[in-house]
C-alpha cells in the first residue's frame, strides 16, 4: 500500500473475482481478497491495542528522574554507555545501572526500543 497499490488480490482468486478486482480498482475503489482484508483488520486492532498498552503502560518523561533523562537524551543520540559516562562524569557501571533501570520503568525490552521510546517521547 505503500508503495501506491490500491487493493490486494490473492493469486488464486477466481478469474471473475480478478476481472471485478480490475474492474473496482479502475473506478477508483479499494478491491482486497477476503482473506486479506481480514489480515488486515486484525493487524489493525493489534496495533490499536499495541498502541493503547504504550500510553497507559510506560511513565512520560516527567516520572523519571533528572539524571535518568539525562541518560535517555544521550542514548537517543546513539552513544555508547562509556560515551554517556564521558560526557555526564559517571562511570560506566552507574550508566549501565541507570539503563537498565530505563528499560524497567518504560517496559523496553532492549536498548532500541529504549531509544525509540525516548525518541517518541522527547527526550532531550
Amino acid at each position: 500500500m505503500e508503495a501506491g497499490a490500491c487493493g490486494f488480490l490473492v493469486k488464486d482468486a477466481a478469474p471473475a473475482d480478478l476481472l471485478d478486482g480490475i474492474r473496482r480498482a479502475a473506478t477508483g475503489e479499494r478491491p482486497f481478497s477476503p482473506d486479506v482484508l481480514h489480515r488486515l483488520v486484525e493487524s489493525a486492532v493489534a496495533a490499536h491495542s499495541d498502541a493503547e498498552d504504550e500510553i497507559s503502560g510506560p511513565p512520560d518523561l516527567y516520572e523519571l528522574t533528572r539524571r535518568e533523562a539525562d541518560v535517555l537524551a544521550l542514548l537517543t543520540e546513539g552513544l555508547s554507555n562509556a560515551e554517556i559516562a564521558a560526557r555526564l562524569v559517571l562511570g560506566v557501571t552507574t550508566v549501565k545501572t541507570h539503563v537498565t533501570n530505563l528499560m524497567a520503568k518504560t517496559g523496553s525490552p532492549n536498548r532500541v526500543r529504549l531509544a525509540i521510546y525516548g525518541l517518541r517521547h522527547g527526550a532531550r
